[in-house]
């Protein structure tokens, strides 16, 4: 892979140690650039990942659906200068079987005249970067974070690019960093174990490390999981109290936004745990009016846990 090529990666993804290509198991990890020209954009990717679909957004605006054919995706860009988004949305696989494989980006090909310029802030993989960059926003999470189940007659399609953390992302003017991973939580109660929620902190798979970007703020969900499943008080201050330990660690010196469940569960242990720090803001949300059962939240719903959002996170600012 051409060693300018990662730049245009987000923070999902991370460089195989034999410099082999970019490896991601997160939906709506995504890659950002400008370009004046038209041309070819081609990703050469690892394997024939099936029903592997994708969307490209220019200027802000999401255009286009793009499928894979095959082991390459191909986009055509126009002509004039313009700024792309191409994000990652689903393939046909499950999820432990995606953070254990991964997808693999081997190479790029560009056909334009120019080179692409990348748009995201140039670090150095450790959480330093450029002078004045613009920090990350980072948000943490379930399958609701992740944009996933969104769409379609049968709420199965996902549209990260339409999901409340693209939207805050996007209305604070801050790239992007996301972690998050369906059915997962805090506890053994939640019903996918695989990526444990402290494990997908520092790796993107099982032998990956996750690359460290600046961001100074975080925003968590996570706690839906382990109340519908039974988690108990107990179990579930306890795997809190660890949670934001590693949090800290993780994205030290960044402010901290804690949302609770949509159901209103665990509000008090959210409190409770957040108060041994000062770091930490809890954003009580069973007031939202967001139903998550018996589908996901839909696009409407985001928007709607995005314009609450940006009321705490503005207000900061």
């Amino acid at each position: 892979m051409n060693a300018s090529f990662h730049l245009l990666f987000s923070p999902e993804w991370s460089v195989l140690d034999d410099q082999a290509g970019m490896i991601t198991s997160q939906y709506g990890a995504y890659l950002a650039f400008e370009s004046k020209h038209a041309g070819q954009l081609t990703l050469h990717l690892h394997d024939a990942y099936p029903d592997l679909t994708w969307t490209l957004t220019v200027d802000g605006q999401d255009k286009e659906t793009v499928l894979a054919n095959e082991d390459t995706v191909a986009v055509q860009l126009p002509a004039g200068a313009h700024s792309y988004v191409l994000t990652l949305n689903q393939w046909a696989t499950g999820q432990v079987a995606f953070w254990r494989t991964g997808l693999i980006v081997k190479d790029l090909s560009w056909s334009g005249e120019s080179e692409l310029e990348p748009t995201l802030p140039r670090d150095d993989g450790k959480g330093d970067v450029e002078d004045g960059a613009t920090p990350y926003i980072t948000f943490v999470g379930d399958s609701i974070v992740a944009g996933e189940c969104m769409v379609g007659s049968a709420h199965d399609e996902h549209q990260p690019t339409q999901s409340f953390p693209a939207l805050v992302a996007s209305a604070m003017k801050q790239p992007l960093n996301r972690i998050a991973y369906g059915g997962t939580g805090l506890t053994t109660a939640a019903p996918f174990q695989e990526p444990k929620a402290i494990d997908a902190l520092w790796r993107v798979g099982e032998d990956v490390p996750r690359r460290r970007v600046h961001t100074n703020k975080v925003v968590v969900a996570y706690g839906l999981n382990d109340g519908n499943y039974g988690a108990d008080a107990s179990d579930f201050a306890f795997g809190l109290r660890v949670y934001l330990l590693e949090l800290v660690k993780r994205f030290h010196g960044a402010d901290f936004y804690l949302l609770t469940p949509w159901t209103g569960a665990f509000s008090e242990i959210f409190e409770a745990e957040a108060a041994r720090f000062d770091c930490f803001k809890v954003i009580e949300t069973k007031d939202w009016d967001i139903q998550t059962r018996p589908h996901h939240p839909d696009p409407k719903d985001h928007q709607k846990i995005a314009n609450e959002l940006l009321t705490y996170l503005k207000e900061e600012n």
